[in-house]
């Protein structure tokens, strides 16, 4: 696959990804709901380990989702699966609060981290979609020379996104 069909396509996902994540923060949740939700979200990013241990819980996390992410043939399917649940999970969070999910969605689009990780989720299922396109080309061998070095790009991604996130869960933003 050539360079700019792959930058085409990054970008096409990226676009999508964004608004599927958009569409979940837009979907209705009773503040009851939103208060589960909130909950579970408070003990999975707790900062009383530190930020190092939850830099590290965030990272790994993140680095997971995105790797079913990678699957060939269904990892972009798979993703925006993810990414849907994400954004219904922001607008739990906002009736919990009182906020509208799409509001507390584009509050955090100034923050590093929500581009970092956009930017590698979109990498992982570009990559998803050269894979596929390889396979059935009978050269998924090429191809896994080029998702190794994206994998340990998006790696290096979300650690820093896991970082920036967590120190700033630790001073309370």
């Amino acid at each position: 696959m050539d360079f700019r069909t792959r930058i085409t396509i990054y970008f096409t996902v990226l676009g999508v990804s964004l608004l599927v994540t958009f569409i979940g923060s837009m979907i209705p949740v009773s503040p009851s709901y939103g208060q589960l939700v909130a909950s579970q979200v408070n003990q999975t990013v707790s900062s009383s380990g530190g930020v190092v241990t939850l830099a590290t819980n965030i990272a790994g996390h993140n680095f997971f989702l995105s790797l079913f992410m990678l699957i060939p043939f269904v990892g972009p399917f798979i993703g925006m699966g993810i990414l849907y649940n994400t954004g219904f999970a922001i607008s739990a969070i906002g009736a919990f609060r009182g906020i509208s999910g799409a509001f507390l969605l584009a509050a955090e689009t100034p923050l590093p981290f929500f581009w970092l990780e956009f930017f590698s989720y979109s990498a992982m299922m570009s990559e998803s979609i050269a894979l596929t396109y390889a396979v059935l080309k009978g050269e998924g061998w090429k191809e896994l020379k080029v998702a190794i070095q994206v994998i340990g790009i998006v790696a290096l991604a979300l650690v820093i996104g896991g970082v920036i996130e967590a120190s700033l869960i630790s001073i309370g933003v």
